[in-house]
């Protein structure tokens, strides 16, 4: 609104320095106007000016002096009186109500002071009550606009504030899950061969050692559980735009392997933080299938919005393949494809992998609540 209000005073200016021309007014009162209209245009081009003014309101004053003694010279029935109303307009936006309402008056104040300095002898109607009234009523609607702006961006950052901490709740929810559903398990097997072991060491040696070797392997899984629930939390960025996230995943797992993955996106969509979450987690086992097993030359990764409103998600490579399952758990030497069913599974996604020897593997996964834009 203040660069509206700018524009109307310049227009006004314009008009006025048209007005004296054809008035035959005098070079000094010329001058003024241009020199007033410079100085609106230098406040219009710059942002940086109508900042410098909203944080010194004594820059205000004198604008306003400059703009009534402009006035007092040309009479306060030229087209500037048009320009002091765009500037009460200005006032109302850039100040609080207080400082508002006295520059305000002090407009009036100096409307009445140029109205005195012009002399004229049958002061009208429109030019006793009727421009101090529209002063007033130009403040009051930047400083209704000001207030209109001020509960807008009061409500945009309560919904800000709102979804973060849904966001977070959310997160929270889907680590505490994590840790009961994978790790508190293997630590619960761990706790359950330590119990045991104890009893095994003067009976039996050889049992021992097993439960011994069972411990341990039973560390280790806890320890890669670990890691992999603490890489997807730094990998997922729920901020950032899920096609952000899987363009740099490629990258990164295109740097590790030095194998070409590319990734194209159709559609500018965002899923819940935790459906966003399993299908990030699918596309990097999917990529670690790829990596350890697929000797594949080149990976495409897709995301895409179906016709029928479902977004997608394709890993494809050209590696050698293999016969999946028809239940879909996994075969001999190839880990993680039950994972990715459960996962997909506890967002109500649907997950396919497509896959031959000699043909590569296509994983798909479709989810069907309904996007939103990023």
């Amino acid at each position: 609104m203040v660069r509206a209000a700018l524009l109307a005073r310049l227009a006004s200016l314009g008009a006025a320095l048209v007005w004296l021309v054809v008035d035959g007014a005098g070079p000094a009162a010329l001058v003024a106007v241009v020199v007033l209209s410079l100085e609106t245009f230098v406040a219009l081009a710059v942002p940086g000016v109508r900042d410098l003014v909203a944080r010194h309101p004594l820059a205000v004053v004198a604008d306003s002096v400059m703009v009534f003694a402009v006035l007092a010279m040309v009479g306060t029935t030229s087209p500037v009186v048009l320009a002091t109303l765009s500037t009460a307009l200005m006032y109302g936006v850039l100040f609080e109500r207080r400082l508002a309402a006295l520059l305000g008056v002090m407009l009036v104040a100096l409307y009445v002071l140029a109205s005195e300095a012009t002399l004229d002898p049958e002061p009208s109607f429109m030019g006793v009550l009727g421009v101090p009234t529209l002063f007033l009523s130009m403040l009051a609607l930047g400083m209704a606009a000001r207030g209109s702006y001020a509960r807008q961006a009061r409500l945009a950052a309560a919904a800000a504030a709102e979804s973060t901490a849904r966001a977070a709740a959310e997160e929270r929810a889907r680590l505490a899950r994590e840790l009961h559903d994978s790790l508190g398990k293997s630590l619960h097997g761990i706790s359950l061969l330590a119990d045991g072991l104890p009893q095994w060491i003067d009976k039996d040696v050889d049992r021992a050692r097993q439960y011994a070797a069972a411990l341990a392997d039973g560390a280790r899984q806890a320890a890669a559980e670990t890691r992999q629930i603490v890489t997807m939390a730094r990998m997922d960025q729920p901020d950032r735009p899920l096609a952000e996230v899987l363009h740099e995943m490629c990258a990164r797992w295109e740097a590790a392997q030095e194998v070409p993955c590319s990734f194209t996106h159709r559609c500018v969509v965002d899923l819940s933080t935790d459906a966003r979450y399993e299908v990030v987690a699918i596309v990097g086992e999917a990529l670690e299938n790829v990596a350890r097993h697929a000797a594949a030359s080149r990976v495409q990764v897709e995301l895409a919005r179906r016709d029928d409103g479902a977004i997608e998600v394709l890993v494809a490579d050209d590696g050698r393949g293999f016969c999946p399952r028809p239940d879909g758990t996994s075969p001999r030497g190839h880990y993680g494809l039950t994972g990715m069913h459960e996962r997909a599974r506890l967002v109500g996604a649907e997950l396919t992998i497509v896959s031959a020897a000699g043909e590569g593997t296509r994983v798909r996964v479709v989810c069907r609540e309904e996007g939103h834009d990023d």
